[in-house]
C-alpha cells in the first residue's frame, strides 16, 4: 500500500555574482509503501494483559509486531478529520502534518530530498498492515517492579514495560511473573505498603 507523505527539502543554489551558497525551501508529496503481510505470517509470541497493555505480540521476520492504538484526540475531532482507524489516521498524518522536513538549522546538516525520502522509508519499515490492521514493532515487554519515597510506609509498583529500566528499580523478563509478583510483595511488605500487597498478579502470557 502506498502512504502519501509530504515532505520539504532545501535545494542549494548559488546566486549570480555570488561566492556563497543559499538554500531554498521546496516541497513535495512522495508515495511511501506500507508493507502488507498475510495474518498466516505472523506467529503469536507473547500477551500483553495489564492495564493499557499492548495485547498480543507476534513476531514476523525476526521482529516483534503489535496493534497500533489509535491516538488520544477528542472524538469530535477523528469525526472531522474522518479518522476510524489507526491506519486512518496514519494516512491523515502523513499527508497533513509530515515532520519530514528540512532541519539543516537544527543539526547542521543538509536536508536533500533524497534524506527526506529515506527517513520516511526508514520509519515506515517499523509498521506492516495486516489484513487492513496496521501493526507497528516493538521489543520484549519485561516486568518492572519500582518503589517510590523513602522507603517509611511509601509506594510500590509493578509494571509492564518496553523495555523495563535498569537505571532504577528491579526488572524480570516475561517468563518470571510469578517472581516478579512475589518481589513486589516482598518490597510492599517491608516499606509497610500493605495496600498494594497482593494486589498484582502475572498478566504477560507468553507461548
Amino acid at each position: 500500500m502506498k502512504i502519501k507523505t509530504w515532505i520539504k527539502y532545501e535545494v542549494p543554489y548559488l546566486p549570480p555574482r555570488c561566492r556563497k551558497t543559499r538554500y531554498r525551501e521546496e516541497e513535495d508529496f512522495v508515495d511511501i509503501n506500507l508493507r502488507e503481510v498475510d495474518a498466516s505470517k505472523l506467529v503469536l509470541k507473547y500477551e500483553d494483559k495489564s492495564y493499557e497493555g499492548k495485547g498480543k505480540i507476534y513476531i514476523y521476520a525476526g521482529k516483534l509486531w503489535a496493534k497500533v492504538k489509535m491516538p488520544i484526540l477528542p472524538k469530535d475531532e477523528l469525526k472531522r478529520i474522518k479518522v476510524k482507524t489507526p491506519l486512518d489516521w496514519l494516512v491523515y498524518h502523513n499527508r497533513n502534518y509530515s515532520t519530514y522536513f528540512s532541519s539543516r538549522f537544527h543539526d547542521g546538516e543538509e536536508s536533500t530530498r533524497e534524506s527526506m525520502i529515506a527517513s520516511a522509508k526508514k520509519d515506515m519499515a517499523k509498521l506492516i498492515l495486516v489484513n487492513g490492521e496496521l501493526y507497528e514493532r516493538t521489543v520484549k515487554p519485561e516486568y518492572h517492579v519500582m518503589t517510590f519515597g523513602c522507603g517509611n510506609g511509601d509506594g510500590t509498583g509493578l509494571f509492564v514495560c518496553y523495555p523495563a529500566r535498569r537505571d532504577c528499580g528491579w526488572w524480570f523478563p516475561a517468563n518470571k511473573g510469578k517472581e516478579a509478583v512475589e518481589f513486589q510483595k516482598k518490597k510492599a511488605r517491608e516499606r509497610r505498603d500493605f495496600n498494594h500487597v497482593g494486589l498484582y498478579k502475572p498478566c504477560i502470557i507468553c507461548y
